[in-house]
């Protein structure tokens, strides 16, 4: 073939295999997920497995063979593959984890942040971008809160259940 038509040759390779990728289910447009919150995905075909390459920035519920959550845990940019029962790739995804939009505030210090969750009252939260100091107490606050509320489960609340004294 002449070099002349080396562009329409390249145009339609490009186009044959974009065809081929959307068909497989191979090729598909990014998902947003705010982090701390949960996005739910339909998939066309059923799935059999369901993978994510970093888990450390998703995290994903199978509620079953066509419906998948994905939980944002911390930002940054990973993928989703979906196989059937055969092992086939019938579906991946670009996950993007990114920031809320509404409610959240982040202070600058200096060289660090502190971020805020404003619904109506500013409160601390833990975010993976505040600065270590503030992000590690807001972790162990967290923790502590957590800790509190699991011992009062375990003994009945810790309030009068109406027994009366």
């Amino acid at each position: 073939m002449p070099v002349r038509h080396a562009p329409e040759l390249r145009a339609a390779l490009l186009g044959a295999t974009f065809v081929a990728l959307s068909a497989s289910g191979a090729l598909a447009a990014n998902i947003h997920v705010q982090i701390n919150q949960t996005q739910p995905l339909h998939l066309t075909t059923p799935a059999e497995t369901v993978l994510v390459g970093n888990p450390a920035i998703a995290d994903v519920t199978v509620q079953g063979s066509q419906l998948v959550y994905i939980l944002g845990k911390t930002y940054g940019h990973t993928n989703l593959i979906a196989l059937d029962a055969s092992g086939k790739q019938i579906a991946q995804f670009g996950v993007d984890v990114v920031a809320q939009s509404d409610s959240t505030l982040t202070v600058t210090r200096g060289a660090g942040q502190v971020t805020y969750n404003c619904t109506p009252r500013c409160e601390r939260v833990v975010n993976p971008s505040d600065s270590k100091d503030d992000f590690d107490e807001a972790v162990k606050q967290a923790g502590a809160l957590a800790s509190m509320g699991l011992g009062a489960a375990a003994t009945g609340g810790g309030g009068n259940n109406g027994g009366g004294q």
